[in-house]
């Protein structure tokens, strides 16, 4: 259509033509070469269009072709997931029927013997810490005198040999809350002094003792990290690998107990951790 209107235009232009000067013949022959530019100019457009849309049409199937494929893999491979979740149900639900009441009572009896085995050795431990202690390797704030809170005075409390005797006091008295507040007070009023390792393992122990096993965790992590050099460390890592145990994370309770005996081999921590690594495996 477009065609026939531009030739039938041409040819009124080219009777007008006869009764123009030479000068109107210019500007028409000027405009005539414009509007033939133009014409071609869309025609090139038309045709890159075209080939832009028949390429686009083809990357398209190609696309939904792949995404066909794709999908039926994953279909596939969902299909496969959902058998085996059947089978192995299957397969748990005869175990249980072969098994009955009798094969559940003994995993329950089993988990309880070292849950009792756990808590034994955890309290043989806290034996031999009080021995250390006994001996020298650390004073001890408890016990013989018969000494009780009011025993430090206020005074006393105001020193950094005070406080900190006062604080593990009401650790050893088993006031653990009071204990924590004064060790962190402790911490935060003297975060140089030689019993701060002590001062926030002691706190570490305390959250032990409550139970509070993911906050213990914590806060023996801030020993290793804040003291690489404390004589504490191992404790640390020792009582960690019992907190991840008593949370059923036996595997973090593994690496930990390993990590300990690698790092001090020689350590009576380390005989603890062979032992407790027995029960875990």
């Amino acid at each position: 259509m477009k065609p026939l209107r531009f030739y039938s235009c041409l040819a009124v232009i080219i009777l007008i033509a006869g009764c123009m000067t030479p000068n109107q013949y210019e500007v028409l022959e000027t405009r005539v070469a414009i509007i033939e530019q133009n014409n071609s100019r869309r025609n090139t457009l038309d045709q890159a269009n075209t080939n832009d849309l028949g390429h686009l049409r083809q990357q398209v199937d190609e696309f939904s072709k792949i995404t066909r494929e794709n999908y039926a893999e994953v279909k596939y491979d969902i299909q496969q997931l959902k058998d085996n979740f059947h089978r192995i149900q299957g397969q748990l639900e005869e175990v249980h029927y072969k098994f009955g009441i009798n094969g559940q009572t003994r995993q329950e009896s089993l988990e309880k013997r070292l849950d009792r085995l756990d808590n034994a050795i955890s309290k043989n431990y806290e034996k031999v810490i009080a021995l250390e202690k006994y001996m020298g390797f650390e004073p001890s704030v408890s016990g013989s005198s018969g000494q009780n809170s009011n025993s430090v005075s206020s005074k006393m409390q105001d020193t950094e040999d005070g406080l900190y005797s006062y604080a593990k006091q009401l650790f050893d008295q088993g006031d653990l809350e009071n204990a924590k507040v004064q060790f962190e007070n402790f911490i935060s009023k003297y975060p140089d002094s030689k019993n701060a390792d002590n001062a926030r393992f002691w706190i570490a122990d305390s959250y032990y003792a409550q139970k509070w096993y993911e906050k213990a965790i914590l806060e023996y992590q801030k020993v290793l990290e804040n003291y690489p050099d404390s004589n504490k460390n191992a404790a640390a890592r020792l009582k960690q690998g019992y907190a991840f145990s008593a949370l059923g994370e036996k595997a973090n309770a593994r690496l930990i107990l390993k990590e300990l005996i690698s790092r001090y081999p020689n350590s009576q921590e380390a005989k603890y951790a062979k032992e407790k690594l027995k029960n875990i495996n």
